[in-house]
């Protein structure tokens, strides 16, 4: 597929905006709730918000926050930063207050783009905000800022003077924090673009998709716009998580690649199909954040008519590195094989390379994936090493080259002085046809030690008992993995990204008599 711009390697963020705007000015770009901008309307937003950061003082180096929902703001900002020299910054209004502080007050923050009503988390985030200038309000007026968003009208339109290179940093593209202090990976134009460009070459992805990107606002916001960039397609920014509001936006515009959670997807199936809303447009499910069974890849393509893609990535990679790409072969039960640009090694605990079929780390090298963490020299050489980010993820490499994932190196358990992975417990569990979900992490108990425990979610009218799961592991699992404790929720908590909240399980207390189903 071709893309807008030569030598994507040696391009920047601005450079790619302005061959859409020049190449394709009239056709749609942005598409938004309240409004929908083309690429040369996309670009002149963008200049003109860069000369209202400029304004109030913001200069090339300086990290620039975004507070706000999910809306088109968030992409102009992005651009505009990149147009300048800026640092975009994602603030994840879902953390505690202290812990933002300690963001801003690491990254020295000093510029935020909010929405009016984060006014009382901003009181909070004051002591690291000491100009109100350079707060920034989208929309509705607030309290403690002093420029608003729409004197953009009063700038220029043409680009500000500032000359970036591909390895210009533009982003801190931050990890989740909800285990401990958020860490910023220090990205590039180079790196986002050459991610952008493994999905156009490795998947397909082209000028005729419109994109429709269902993770969080502070989750990787790069990946709402940087692939449709590269070709000219349209994308959407939508702030929702109503299956039966995507269904709408997927009808209403012609949706034709999305990128979401699983479980998303078979949500949407209540909203869409006969008599329901029309979705036919739609050729790629994108998924990531989970381990996806191959019954339910079939399920999902027997269902929607469209190609279901597990897709691995990592705030460390810039994106997805792994796949199962579109009109490509498959493995059942793996997750993916390399992304184009991306190389992939499997190591033992002294980093040497393990044999085929064995479980090990997984390292990742390429040009888009990062070199460090912003501020945070210890948590760089603890993960990256010659051009090799460490993973922390546990998988096996089979001989055709596909990765199969055992877990996380920290969620790994020894029972009985073995090696258990959860994820192939749940794997196994998941099989039962009256579970709808299950997560299965480690307990201690005083006399075994280390054992596993299942959190399990199950179909409704379901009346599952621990005793009948536990012997439906026993028929398929080894004695020592069978959990010791099974409890059943009335649902399993996830993060705003869409993955199972592990922290949130772990921090109840372990009860085998407990069942919420009632």
């Amino acid at each position: 597929m071709p893309v807008l711009i030569p030598e994507v390697r040696e391009a920047t963020l601005g450079q790619a905006l302005g061959a859409a705007a020049a190449q394709l000015p009239d056709q749609p770009a942005l598409l938004g709730a309240e409004r929908q901008l083309s690429w040369s309307e996309l670009d002149r937003e963008v200049n003109q918000l860069a000369w209202l950061l400029r304004s109030v003082g913001v200069q090339p180096g300086d990290p620039v926050g975004i507070l706000t929902e999910k809306r088109p703001e968030v992409v102009i900002t992005f651009l505009a930063c990149a147009r300048i020299g800026a640092v975009l910054c994602p603030v994840n209004f879902k953390l505690h207050q202290d812990r933002l502080l300690d963001q801003l007050q690491t990254v020295g923050m000093r510029t935020l783009l909010a929405d009016a009503k984060f006014d009382s988390l901003l009181t909070h985030l004051a002591p690291a905000l000491p100009d109100p200038r350079r707060i920034v309000y989208v929309g509705e007026p607030g309290a403690i800022g002093q420029t608003r968003y729409d004197e953009l009208a009063e700038q220029p339109t043409e680009p500000p003077p500032f000359e970036a290179t591909p390895d210009t940093v533009c982003y801190l593209n931050y990890t989740s924090g909800t285990t401990g202090r958020p860490k910023g990976a220090i990205t590039t134009h180079r790196q986002i673009l050459m991610n952008a460009l493994s999905g156009v070459e490795g998947f397909g992805f082209d000028a005729s998709d419109v994109f429709l990107g269902m993770f969080s606002v502070f989750s990787h916001p790069h990946e709402l716009f940087h692939r449709s960039l590269l070709v000219g397609g349209a994308f959407v920014v939508w702030d929702t998580l109503s299956p039966r509001v995507v269904c709408q936006i997927i009808e209403k515009f012609g949706v034709t690649w999305m990128m979401a959670v699983p479980s998303f997807y078979e949500m949407m199936l209540d909203h869409g199909g006969p008599g329901k809303h029309e979705l036919s447009s739609l050729r790629v499910l994108e998924a990531g954040g989970a381990w996806v069974p191959a019954e339910t890849i079939h399920q999902m393509e027997r269902c929607y008519g469209a190609t279901f893609m597990p897709v691995w990535g990592s705030t460390e990679t810039t994106g997805v590195a792994l796949a199962m790409a579109p009109g490509k072969p498959r493995k059942p039960g793996a997750t993916g094989s390399p992304a184009p640009y991306y190389e992939i090694r499997v190591v033992d605990d002294d980093g040497q390379d393990v044999p085929t079929g064995q479980t090990g780390e997984m390292w990742v090298r390429g040009p888009a994936v990062t070199t460090g963490y912003r501020n945070r020299p210890e948590e760089s050489a603890k993960h990256f090493t010659g051009g090799w980010y460490h993973t922390q993820d546990l998988v096996r490499q089979d001989e055709d080259g596909w990765i199969h994932f055992a877990g996380r190196i920290s969620e790994m358990m020894k029972i009985g002085g073995i090696r258990v992975y959860p994820l192939e417990l749940e794997q196994v569990i998941g099989q039962h046809p009256e579970v709808r979900e299950v997560v299965v992490v480690r307990h201690v108990e005083r006399l075994r030690g280390e054992v596993a425990r299942a959190v399990v979610a199950t179909e409704p009218g379901s009346t599952l008992n621990a005793r009948g799961l536990q012997k439906f592991c026993r028929e398929r699992l080894a004695v020592y993995q069978v959990p010791r404790v099974i409890e059943f929720w009335a649902a399993i908590p996830h993060l705003p990204n869409g993955k199972v909240d592990k922290q949130a399980i772990m921090a109840v207390d372990a009860d085998p008599r407990r069942d919420e189903r009632s």
